[in-house]
């Protein structure tokens, strides 16, 4: 593994990176290697940020006061930042249900302007480098590099490919310290195996990815409608991904993937960790 400290694993939706990522944690297992495992939406991912909002020192206060019984749960659970706090709502929840009443999604961190989440985020994966550089765990991180930073660009903001490719850059001159790896697999037949993946998700979310992907930025300037618009734009993403990973410096394994291949699919991210 040649001292990498950090594995990324992308994809689109139904790709099948969060089967990935759990294998590559088990071939470390298995080799003795430390690591640890942070996949889609877990409330303690190092180098990112889920159900965590932004409020202002003004704002924190009022939410301290607000909730004094609770003030040191509060505290627990959040950050201080140059000009505010970042508060892990999603924790607050789970702890107390006094907090469901406040409307923490209208300060997320990924609704924010985006200068301002971009800005977090760099600050985020900064901050995760020094501590990840200074241990001796490998961080199996899935879907945070490429995926996320595309949708907020892409779908939401409509941002053009060259802005998009510039700011993955950025966040790779920050990881780079890591000497990371990058695992990303793609579908030869994407839109047959997302009829798949809707089946296997729930209602809710598919309304809340076809909304997000086409009655923002990018699906609104295009008047994309339905699964269908949600499709193109997720293609479109993909090609964005593609060429943008095609362009950076950094160790990856790029295959098509079928939904028939997992064997295929284990041996070679086997040889792959194997060989660098």
């Amino acid at each position: 593994m040649r001292n990498r400290k950090l594995i990324v694993v992308e994809g689109l939706p139904g790709s099948g990176k969060t089967s990935t990522a759990r294998y590559v944690k088990e071939i470390l297992d298995k080799q003795n290697i430390a690591n640890r495992l942070f996949l889609e939406g877990d409330l303690e991912h190092p180098a990112d940020y889920d159900c965590a909002a932004f409020l202002t020192d003004e704002q924190y206060k009022e939410l301290l006061h607000k909730h004094a019984e609770r003030e040191q749960l509060i505290e627990r659970h959040s950050e201080a930042q140059a000009d505010g706090f970042i508060v892990y709502y999603g924790k607050l929840m789970k702890e107390s249900d006094l907090f469901h009443g406040e409307n923490f999604g209208a300060y997320d961190v990924y609704s924010l302007p985006l200068a301002q989440h971009q800005q977090l985020i760099k600050s985020k994966w900064s901050s995760f480098v020094k501590r990840a550089a200074d241990g001796d765990e490998v961080y199996i991180l899935e879907c945070c590099f490429l995926q996320n930073p595309l949708t907020v660009m892409l779908a939401r903001e409509n941002q053009p490919q060259s802005a998009i490719a510039s700011y993955i850059h950025e966040l790779h001159s920050l990881i780079k310290p890591l000497n990371p790896l990058l695992i990303y697999l793609h579908q030869r037949n994407f839109k047959d195996d997302f009829s798949k993946v809707i089946a296997e998700r729930t209602a809710e979310w598919l309304d809340f990815i076809t909304w997000y992907y086409t009655e923002q930025g990018y699906g609104r300037s295009k008047g994309l409608k339905g699964v269908d618009g949600l499709l193109e734009a997720l293609e479109l993403r993909k090609t964005y991904e593609l060429a943008i990973l095609n362009d950076l410096p950094i160790d990856h394994l790029l295959f098509e993937k079928s939904s028939t291949d997992w064997t295929t699919i284990s041996s070679r991210i086997s040889l792959f960790l194997q060989s660098v």
